[in-house]
């Protein structure tokens, strides 16, 4: 708080008037500056701490990415081998427990992604100290990371249904085949998101390169077993290069550039 004293003795002159009106706004100028300055510097400050904090943060993400990516690529023969086990079994009614080509997996991890250090720059307010295009970029990315992480939740959630009827008899050739049926639905529903995220995993490697590795597009196909046409890779690619053209004229939010197999 600034504060303002008369003066001692009154002025005698209109020239000594002035000279202590002067004297009050130079003292209230110096005083103001000061006290930017002193905001200008703490503003600064909080800005260093957030860009480490985010580059902390940045950097873990980086390495559960990694392992996103390592257990999609470990889990997609175990799902396509569950799936073949239940149509087995459907096309071969009467068969036993010991006479299937597989044992039934369900074990895997799902990787969570943190996000409190950009929470954090978020509530306190710091980020209207930054660049817009650098807030732009941190928020893309966020965004990205929380839809792998609701990609990978809604997997494991269609998983646990999969599973589901092991409570009951965990041997798969004791379901009615109306029940089997049912099964089937579940584990597509299963293999599906599963290749949805791989195309999460995908995308973010293709918009931050140091979010690596990540699934190619053939293994996203061997998971989906629906390659595009040719003629669709090169229309979809076309589009999307218009899009970063005018993206990077302009200084547009990055655009999902995911095709059909990213989906």
């Amino acid at each position: 708080m600034l504060d303002v004293h008369p003066a001692h003795h009154a002025a005698n002159t209109w020239r000594d008037f002035f000279i202590h009106i002067a004297t009050i706004v130079v003292g209230l100028l110096i005083a103001v500056g000061i006290e930017q300055a002193v905001e200008y510097f703490h503003h600064r400050h909080q800005v260093a701490e957030t860009r480490e904090a985010l580059r902390v943060e940045r950097e873990i993400n980086i390495n559960r990415f990694a392992v996103a990516t390592a257990e999609f690529r470990r889990f997609a023969p175990i799902l396509q081998s569950d799936l073949n086990v239940l149509v087995y079994i459907r096309d071969h009614p009467g068969a036993t427990f010991t006479q299937l080509p597989a044992r039934l997996n369900w074990y895997t991890i799902t990787v969570p992604f943190n996000d409190s250090a950009w929470k954090t720059a978020q509530q306190s307010g710091v980020l209207q100290y930054m660049p817009r295009d650098e807030v732009q970029r941190y928020s893309q990315l966020y965004d990205r990371l929380t839809r792998l992480a609701f990609r990978l939740q809604s997997e494991r959630d269609d998983l646990f249904k999969a599973r589901g009827f092991t409570v009951r008899d965990a041997d798969p050739t004791h379901l009615s085949p109306a029940e089997l049926a049912h099964q089937l639905d579940l584990m597509t529903d299963v293999v599906l998101m599963h290749g949805t995220s791989g195309g999460e995993l995908r995308n973010i490697n293709r918009q931050y390169p140091d979010f690596t590795p990540a699934p190619s597009a053939n293994e996203l196909y061997q998971v989906l077993h629906s390659p595009p046409a040719p003629e669709d890779v090169k229309a979809v690619s076309a589009l999307s290069e218009q899009i970063d053209k005018f993206d990077a004229e302009h200084g547009g939010a990055i655009h999902d550039s995911s095709s059909t197999e990213a989906k």
